[in-house]
């Protein structure tokens, strides 16, 4: 009886780990394909201000968005000092996101429980 309990217990802790190695690879997967789409954004959002200023003859569109500091590299420092602001605040918010979806899927695994 001990003998099977011990072989269950070898069992469960090669499927922890493998769900766990498993977890780890979709959060990198998933970290990867936000930096896809974050970029992929950005692009359509310069050719958006780009068409914008080709067809206002304007040196900034309004939009929602920031612009890049590729948009503003004709202007003053100030102002692209304040583009790459403003993109380091999206950036540190998008990472807190991913961060916190991060803790509540290893809090799902029960992986803090064992300090991992």
């Amino acid at each position: 009886m001990i003998e099977f309990i011990q072989k269950q217990i070898e069992a469960s802790e090669r499927l922890f780990e493998m769900m766990r190695s498993d977890h780890d690879t979709r959060m990198k997967e998933m970290e990867h394909w936000a930096r896809t789409t974050q970029s992929l954004i950005e692009k359509h959002h310069e050719r958006d201000m780009t068409i914008d200023i080709l067809r206002k003859g304007t040196s900034m569109p309004e939009t929602s968005m920031p612009p890049t500091a590729a948009d503003v590299s004709f202007e003053n420092p100030e102002r692209r000092l304040k583009v790459m602001e403003k993109q380091l605040e999206a950036m540190a918010e998008q990472i807190k996101r991913l961060k916190d979806e991060n803790e509540a899927l290893r809090l799902d695994l029960g992986l803090k429980v064992h300090g991992l």
